[in-house]
């Protein structure tokens, strides 16, 4: 039970047993996975880096692609883009990509020329349907939402009114 020194560097707590001196292992763990951790007996933990390339997780949800280089653990840094406007795409490391509401009212366009004061309301962008109406009778009054409002001319022969009084058996 006396105190001693093994001579070790890989040893703590050193006593004599029986007219041996010797201590107990310790553990040589940087909790580098780039890192081959072993014990040399003169000098102690020895962390060697292991081959660039090799596959490790550097423990980011925000890279992927994770290998070692020179004994760090780093990946490609992944993209959030949800191709929302009406969101704020950022990454958090513990958890991936965190799509945030903008605030209600901003300005925003929703791709449809069928809306107009487009606005994002909860994470979403809308607008006011717009109305097309050309005041023709001869016409079907649509809207695409490619290219907005849209006339189709109605059969020829379709009855109508022109409106005038002076006028009898309209047609388009």
């Amino acid at each position: 039970g006396t105190v001693c020194d093994d001579g070790s560097a890989c040893t703590s707590g050193d006593v004599c047993t029986a007219g041996v001196c010797a201590g107990t292992g310790i553990t040589c763990n940087d909790n580098n996975a780039c890192t081959t951790d072993t014990c040399n007996p003169a000098t102690g933990c020895v962390y060697t880096n292991v081959t660039d390339g090799t596959v490790c997780d550097d423990g980011s949800a925000c890279t992927s692609g994770d290998v070692c280089t020179a004994g760090v653990c780093a990946g490609t840094g992944i993209t959030c883009n949800d191709n929302n406007a009406c969101t704020t795409d950022t990454c958090a490391p513990a958890t991936g990509c965190v799509f945030t509401n903008v605030t209600d009212g901003t300005v925003c366009n929703d791709g449809s020329a069928c809306t107009s004061g487009d606005v994002c309301t909860t994470g979403v962008c809308a607008g006011t349907g717009v109305t097309c109406n050309d005041s023709n009778a001869c016409t079907t009054d649509t809207c695409s939402p490619a290219t907005g409002c849209v006339f189709t001319n109605v059969t020829d022969g379709t009855v109508c009114n022109d409106g005038s009084a002076c006028t009898s058996g309209d047609v388009c």
